[in-house]
């Protein structure tokens, strides 16, 4: 078989392996990403065709984030436990150096199978993660939502609100692809209803608001507007009768209704009131770094410092951040990290805007709102799927930062 065969197949079963970050496991999913770079390396390497030379400007711009974690590092009293703290989000550059430096074939086909094998994925995981947990009973001393998320965090070793991200950015990618082509329809309506209400099970309320938002933008993205209307319809009758069926969606949404809008006394927080906690600190720190910021490996300690005053042990066990990823950054690394967030998302949803890509702009628009309560890029349950499929899905994000002609490879 020719290298150019060999090398192509290579880079698209590693591409679609990826796809299925779900079910692989953080650690597994290292080797993979080494794997499926190392595949665009050599078919940069040893094939001989044209491709489009290599958007420098695109690949510079995906991967700042990353560049200013290595920045950072030089002010960093503990560079090893900053470089521990980048190293999870390497995958910002290693992702656009692959796809817009190495310039493998990626094509309409191949985008289409990744996020069909990511949907597919996201159902595995769901499936496994609710047979198990149903098999094992919830515990009855817990409310339904506290004990089915406990239970899936168990099983999984994923933080809920991460497993909602994974199942219902899948539901978001059948919605998409349902509406684009009648291939298969029925089968990715009844996937996308799966995976939605394996995610209201989860009942992480923002990732269920993204998903809203995002499959929203999409349905009024398409051109048959009273196809979309009905459609609209139908998918906010969905959410709201899940919402009153799921016991723990229904519980998870009266919380912020039943609870009192202030810091909590200590051992009486919920998912609501501890948000005042962690606001209270995050802004307190920012008061005094809204220029310069701590150092990313600063803010954790910081902040475990800061709750120290509120006397509930259950703020120091170290993973209490600040659940909203622009105010990391800016407390991280000062003005410029929340202008860079700003502009990582601005740009590339206008571009996505302008050429209609209701699947990108969707897809970035749902983490976008997912950002603004997790940490979502400082996580590699949040920005493996981000950094790939932004890479995957955008030809090009810089305005006037189109390829270079193509030319002949070696």
């Amino acid at each position: 078989m020719p290298a150019a065969k060999v090398c192509k197949a290579l880079f698209r079963t590693s591409t679609l392996l990826l796809a299925c970050i779900p079910m692989l496991g953080m650690r597994p999913a290292v080797g993979v990403i080494l794997l499926w770079v190392l595949s665009a390396l050599l078919h940069r390497l040893l094939v001989r065709t044209e491709r489009p030379a290599p958007d420098v400007r695109t690949f510079l711009f995906l991967a700042s984030p990353f560049l200013l974690m290595m920045l950072d590092l030089l002010r960093s009293s503990d560079p090893l436990a900053a470089w521990l703290i980048a190293e999870r989000s390497s995958i910002l550059a290693l992702a656009p150096f692959a796809v817009f430096i190495l310039r493998p074939p990626v094509d309409a086909g191949l985008r289409d199978r990744a996020v069909d094998v990511y949907a597919f994925a996201s159902l595995a995981l769901a499936l496994f993660a609710n047979f198990n947990i149903f098999a094992h009973g919830l515990s009855a001393d817990l409310p339904f939502a506290q004990a089915y998320r406990q239970q899936f965090s168990e099983i999984t070793r994923i933080h809920p609100p991460f497993g909602a991200y994974f199942f219902l950015l899948g539901a978001l990618f059948m919605v998409e692809r349902a509406l684009r082509t009648q291939e298969k329809r029925k089968l990715r309506i009844t996937i996308a209803l799966l995976l939605t209400t394996a995610g209201a099970l989860i009942a992480s309320r923002t990732p269920l608001i993204a998903f809203a938002l995002a499959s929203l933008l999409v349905l009024w993205s398409h051109p048959e507007r009273k196809r979309a209307l009905r459609l609209t319809a139908m998918l906010i009758g969905v959410l709201a009768l899940l919402t009153v069926m799921i016991p723990s969606a229904r519980q998870r949404a009266m919380e912020p209704f039943r609870t009192d809008l202030a810091i909590p006394v200590a051992g009486t927080s919920n998912s609501v009131s501890e948000r005042f906690v962690i606001a209270h600190c995050t802004m307190e720190l920012l008061e005094n770094n809204w220029l310069w910021g701590l150092g990313q490996a600063a803010v954790q300690p910081s902040l475990d410092q800061c709750y120290e005053q509120f006397n509930d042990p259950r703020y120091l066990n170290g993973s209490y951040s600040t659940h909203c990823q622009p105010l990391h950054w800016w407390l991280s690394f000062g003005i410029i990290g929340a202008l860079l967030f700003t502009l990582t998302f601005v740009a590339p949803l206008r571009m996505a805007w302008e050429k209609n890509d209701a699947r990108l702009a969707g897809f970035l628009l749902f983490v976008l709102v997912c950002c603004l309560t997790e940490n979502v890029l400082a996580r590699q349950w949040g920005v493996v799927p981000y950094a790939f499929f932004l890479s995957l899905l955008s030809p090009s994000l810089i305005a006037g930062g189109r390829s270079a002609p193509a030319r002949n490879q070696r």
